[in-house]
């Protein structure tokens, strides 16, 4: 009768391996969808110097573990993240700031990351290296202001 159970025990095992070993946790698609955007400026002073301010309103969806929002040129260059509640998030970011005397007119643009997987409490200057698969959207203005 021991024979038999460690027989069939056997037998079992071997049946199973192969259905262990090529099942894995399938991740859910990453997904990352805006519901609107757009852009405005707005004006502020500092020590009697008027500043022109570019920011980006946006809202949208997302299922990732983390999401960032990446800004560059002067002003205010690097990362933030995203705080979302149920995977909606809206937000209006400042993204550049000058000088209202520099009259310069051109595009600006901004990305936002979706992380599959937070590894790291927070976002510092875009570190979210190992943080699974990523997706990104990115945004650009007409010339400003």
């Amino acid at each position: 009768m021991k024979d038999y159970i460690l027989k069939k025990s056997t037998l079992l095992l071997i049946l199973l391996i192969p259905l262990l070993v090529t099942c894995e946790k399938k991740e859910s698609q990453l997904m990352l969808d805006i519901y609107s955007s757009g852009w405005y400026t707005s004006t502020s002073t500092v020590d009697s110097v008027t500043f022109i301010n570019i920011h980006l309103k946006v809202t949208g969806y997302s299922n990732a573990a983390l999401l960032s929002i990446t800004n560059g040129g002067d002003g205010m260059a690097g990362c933030s993240e995203i705080k979302c509640e149920e995977g909606n998030f809206s937000g209006d970011y400042l993204i550049y700031f000058f000088p209202a005397n520099s009259q310069l007119h051109r595009k600006f643009g901004s990305t936002i990351t979706a992380y599959s997987r937070r590894e790291k409490p927070e976002i510092v200057w875009c570190d979210a290296v190992g943080s699974g698969n990523t997706i990104s959207k990115r945004f650009e203005s007409d010339v400003l202001p």
